[in-house]
């Protein structure tokens, strides 16, 4: 393939030519879907994953936001998210959309598979405030210090001749392709593509997700790879670019899977971590005699108490007035005195 980054890129179709029985690549593979196995797996043991999805949620997006130089907290987010949208700070804004796009394309994917409807649906909720769909002007990516090209996408006619290709990747991979190794370029190959004027790293990563629950690699989409691809930035857009220069693949799907593997333990570790909490927390209030009826309605964990505790909503708060004995042995954030 010629490439010149100042002219729109002549992007090959999918797939590409790789070698697969590189030694190396395959161990990775194999410690990868390993890792993703039993992240499955735990997720499935839980009373229900989204004690863990939600704020995996946010802590996602605040990575990947980070990605394209937004920069926010995970505490900071939480936080705006009991305001309305319009008292929100542009950062956290941006962050929970992020967050609503996820949950809104996992909603989508049990009746609509990967497609451009999914992705123009996905990018309108990341950007709502500005025109949505596929661009229809060229674009270019250029480097921040020198104002030189980096990465000319190609041509806007280009694009639904592309996408409808790389649908059928994705949706009707070869068989000798991994699923892990078919997201890895389904990702080089979007990102390619560059389909609309703006959000496509945060599109192309939540598809990344998606497609990994899509291929039942996972139950929920409880994997994120933005915070390892943010530590790793330089090298992510170092390898992506040399697939464009030199159709170097096999760098670029060893990153990819070191990715994954590395993201699904992290994952696997926390969500072990939360399981734990969650136990030792139900044996103390057995051991001090207190019925509790748990529920994980949304994004925390709430306890239905005895009558005799008054309630009280502001802000998104629970406010209650507790006796003091209780005060002190309960957990600091899960109680606050109404006055």
């Amino acid at each position: 393939m010629h490439f010149n980054p100042a002219y729109p890129f002549e992007l090959p179709l999918l797939p590409p030519t790789v070698a697969l029985d590189n030694p190396f690549l395959l161990r990775t593979l194999v410690k990868a879907r390993t890792e993703l196995g039993e992240l499955k797996g735990y997720s499935a043991a839980m009373p229900d994953p989204m004690l863990l999805l939600s704020p995996a949620i946010v802590r996602e997006a605040v990575a990947s936001s980070g990605i394209e130089n937004i920069h926010t907290t995970v505490e900071s987010a939480l936080q705006q998210e009991l305001f309305p949208e319009a008292e929100r700070r542009d950062a956290d804004k941006e962050v929970l959309r992020y967050g609503a796009a996820i949950r809104w394309g996992m909603d989508q994917l049990p009746s609509l598979p990967i497609s451009s409807r999914l992705i123009v649906g996905i990018q309108q909720r990341l950007l709502p405030d500005l025109s949505t769909g596929f661009r229809s002007t060229p674009n270019r990516i250029v480097n921040s210090l020198t104002g030189l090209p980096v990465f000319t996408p190609p041509r806007a006619g280009e694009i639904p001749r592309l996408l409808n290709n790389w649908e059928s990747f994705i949706n009707e991979p070869p068989e000798e392709l991994d699923p892990l190794i078919c997201c890895a370029i389904g990702h080089y190959q979007f990102e390619a593509i560059h389909p609309f004027g703006d959000g496509n790293g945060r599109t192309g990563r939540i598809l990344m997700v998606l497609q990994l629950v899509q291929a039942d690699l996972l139950a929920q989409p409880t994997l994120f790879i933005s915070g390892y691809i943010n530590r790793n930035r330089a090298e992510y857009y170092r390898l992506l670019l040399a697939v464009s220069e030199h159709a170097e693949w096999l760098p670029f799907l060893l990153f990819m899977i070191t990715g994954f593997q590395q993201q699904a333990r992290e994952t696997k570790d926390t969500l072990f971590a939360v399981m734990q909490q969650v136990k030792e927390f139900k044996q103390q209030l057995r051991t001090r005699q207190v019925r509790v009826h748990w529920k994980w309605p949304n994004s925390y964990s709430r306890i239905r108490w005895p009558r005799r505790c008054k309630w009280g909503a502001k802000r998104g708060f629970i406010t209650k007035q507790l006796p003091a004995t209780w005060r002190n042995w309960l957990p600091r954030g899960c109680w606050k005195t109404s006055r």
